[in-house]
């Protein structure tokens, strides 16, 4: 069953929140916004969504929730703090006099806003994210779910259409015949006996040959049984296959209305362009 490019899903784990949220796009483009400190993650969270996603625009933010805020308001390099304190401590011992507290928090760096870079934050981190990619995946694809029922709804409506197409067709013989003679019958006021029955066959046999949709007809009906296989399918993302397969869909309608000559037909190829309109806007959604 496809996937939806269009999706959200968020998570809160380990005192950070993420969010994933995805737009329709031809191609795969995956931003991450997440706080400074952590940005030596960046890559990973990227690798992390690269994987769950193959088309679309994807925007993925991290942050860290209020309480985690609150907590690790500020962040103490204390490796930094006790090398210089060791240092403080040897140059005091050498030159007299005491080291405080103050002198420690005074060394540039050994406090800082937020909490400094820890690696041991990184599995805290790739854990919430995969949660916020459970729920933005299941919410892609119950879109998807819905989308391929509606493409498949449409697509049998379709496939009604190339029926009717295929009973018109096979009366359009005798249409064409009784059409042309009675185009020669007014011409000649009436008198039917003048009318070359044997060239009126030819011409209408003409004709027929140049109006004959038999094959278009072979080969939409195939490329709509290929587009319902392509939805119902279990593989690989679909969205492009499908659109090839409208591509050809729409080759064979325009195909046969440009070789239509009875307006019932010429109905039809206008309903199957807007059928096929609608499960196009629908494709443009699908992974």
């Amino acid at each position: 069953m496809p996937s939806s490019m269009t999706g959200f899903g968020q998570a809160d784990a380990h005192g950070y929140h993420v969010e994933i949220k995805s737009v329709n796009h031809r191609y795969k483009d995956i931003r991450v916004k997440m706080p400074r400190d952590l940005a030596a993650f960046e890559m990973s969270v990227r690798d992390m969504v690269s994987e769950a996603v193959h088309r679309g625009k994807v925007d993925v933010t991290v942050s860290r929730t209020p309480s985690m805020e609150a907590h690790e308001k500020m962040a103490v390099n204390w490796d930094l703090a006790k090398a210089y304190y060791d240092d403080l401590c040897i140059m005091a011992r050498d030159f007299g006099g005491e080291v405080s507290f103050r002198d420690i928090l005074l060394v540039p760096g050994v406090l800082s806003e937020g909490p400094a870079q820890r690696d041991d934050q990184q599995p805290l981190v790739r854990e919430a994210v995969h949660e916020a990619l459970v729920s933005f995946s299941r919410a892609r694809e119950n879109e998807g779910r819905n989308l391929a029922r509606d493409i498949v709804d449409r697509a049998a409506a379709l496939t009604r259409m190339t029926g009717a197409m295929k009973d018109l067709a096979r009366h359009m013989t005798s249409v064409y015949k009784d059409r042309l003679h009675a185009s020669l019958s007014a011409l000649l006021a009436g008198k039917t006996s003048m009318i070359d029955e044997v060239r009126l066959e030819q011409e209408v046999a003409l004709l027929a040959d140049k109006s004959d949709i038999t094959e278009e007809l072979v080969r939409l009906e195939s490329h709509l049984r290929m587009l319902e296989e392509t939805i119902n399918g279990r593989g690989a993302p679909i969205g492009r296959q499908a659109d090839f397969i409208l591509q050809e869909i729409n080759r064979e309608i325009n195909t046969i209305g440009s070789k239509s000559q009875v307006s019932a037909l010429s109905r039809l190829v206008i309903d199957a362009k807007t059928e096929l309109e609608k499960i196009r806007e629908q494709v443009q959604n699908i992974e």
